[in-house]
């Protein structure tokens, strides 16, 4: 699913008075306010969607990698990473539980 195809639901499954330019700038700014949280934040930000899941910002430590092919080791530096957790509600649902029960 793209983003294109979040803008059309939308327009199609929801009784709006908006464009679909208006539709599209507000699933933007929903993606973008998303992404500056995580990006702005620290070790262990999250961004919790409820019933979806929370996307939680890790500081991933140094370490030594190594090319496979010439054996050849670097230094990888620290960095941040993102971690998804899913929500209960997306769970029950990928398992065939009932979701609200």
């Amino acid at each position: 699913m793209t983003k294109a195809d979040i803008v059309n639901w939308i327009l199609e499954n929801k009784n709006v008075n908006l464009t679909k330019k208006e539709v599209s700038e507000v699933v933007n700014e929903i993606f973008n306010k998303i992404s500056e949280e995580l990006v702005n934040g620290e070790d262990n930000k999250k961004v919790q969607l409820s019933g979806f899941g929370t996307f939680v910002v890790k500081k991933r430590a140094a370490k030594i990698g190594r090319n496979p092919k010439t054996k050849e080791e670097k230094l990888i530096p620290e960095r941040f990473g993102i971690s998804f957790r899913v929500g209960k509600h997306l769970k029950e649902a990928l398992n065939g539980s009932k979701v609200g029960a």
